[in-house]
């Protein structure tokens, strides 16, 4: 019934000009931002935000607000039916409610936590090949017209389109930045992450770490069990090296049996930390259990740290191998630095 309102020239030269521009864009932070400033403009609301589905859990999540803090409310999850976008989300239908008190889905938890207050709400799904994948929510909209819920589920169509374009977009970026065997990332992220902190750094004056760290004897393991089984062991100590880290950390196969940890934020001490955190977890793991082998592992770990060690990445790089050799050298399944 809505979308067959009509719209005059100039709404559907706009709502056409946005879509246009939202189905080219693949970045999301400037994708989500030109949908919400953009319908801000034409339908005018106290709030309007962006809610995608989390394809794992079925739960919604707030990407973007317009006049809400958005790390109030980033960690809340609507799941499907609670609440009115909740709602939008199971019926995949739009709502309109001209007065919340008289709704029964309404929920107004993100009042309490924002302290602003929801009168009307103008909901409507993002679908995308018959499934939703978010909704876009305006509060206390200025007008709450069949009219403005038709030029914003005209738009909704075409933004559906654009999340759903961005999503395999980054998809196939992060494919690209992996490693095949282990999930870890790969030397290509690596080295544009590095540039990037840098710079980054190099402004701000924050610290950043790396660990080189290097299993000992793998090539024993591999001798005595076999090349698939030595895969096998390389892709449970990335698993190890994964469960020891939280964002922004993350971890990368240099190559073989080599791994590197980057650290942003962290200073050379603290680092040292979570290195020996890294070879305790391995010195507890039992490896290739599942195969009935029983493999224990170490490593040898090297630190370093920008601005301490290097201003530069092939400098820092080279002084966390270098460390991680003296600790190779010394007798292995240890941490430390170059200096």
């Amino acid at each position: 019934m809505y979308g067959e309102m009509h719209l005059s020239k100039r709404e559907l030269r706009s709502c056409m000009e946005l879509g246009k521009a939202l189905t080219s864009e693949l970045d999301p932070n400037r994708l989500f931002g030109t949908i919400l400033r953009k319908l801000s403009e034409m339908i005018p609301a106290d709030i309007w935000s962006l809610l995608l589905l989390d394809r794992d859990t079925g739960e919604l999540r707030f990407s973007l607000s317009v006049d809400l803090n958005i790390e109030e409310i980033r960690d809340i999850r609507i799941k499907a039916g609670q609440g009115i976008a909740g709602q939008v989300a199971l019926t995949r239908e739009p709502m309109i409610v001209e007065d919340v008190t008289a709704s029964k889905f309404f929920n107004d938890e993100i009042d309490r936590i924002s302290g602003k207050t929801t009168r009307s709400v103008m909901c409507v799904p993002l679908i995308f090949g018959n499934q939703v994948v978010g909704v876009i929510e305006t509060i206390n909209p200025h007008k709450t017209t069949k009219k403005a819920l038709s030029i914003l589920m005209f738009i909704a169509d075409y933004a559906a389109i654009a999340v759903e374009n961005t999503r395999r977009y980054q998809h196939i970026q992060l494919l690209a930045n992996k490693d095949d065997l282990t999930g870890l990332y790969n030397t290509r992220y690596l080295y544009q992450v590095l540039a990037d902190l840098f710079e980054k750094s190099k402004s701000s004056a924050n610290p950043f770490a790396l660990i080189f760290m290097d299993i000992d004897h793998f090539k024993k393991v591999v001798d005595a069990h076999g090349h698939l089984n030595g895969s096998q062991a390389i892709q449970e100590v990335a698993a190890t090296i994964r469960d020891s880290l939280a964002d922004p950390a993350f971890g990368v196969s240099y190559g073989g049996d080599e791994f590197v940890v980057v650290l942003p934020g962290y200073t050379k001490s603290r680092a040292l930390v979570k290195a020996e955190e890294i070879r305790s977890l391995m010195n507890q793991t039992v490896y290739l259990s599942n195969k009935g082998i029983n493999v224990l592992l170490s490593a040898s770990f090297g630190v370093a740290a920008y601005p301490d060690d290097a201003t530069n990445i092939l400098r820092l790089l080279s002084v966390a191998d270098k460390a991680m050799f003296n600790i190779k050298s010394g007798g292995k399944n240890a941490t430390g630095t170059a200096y």
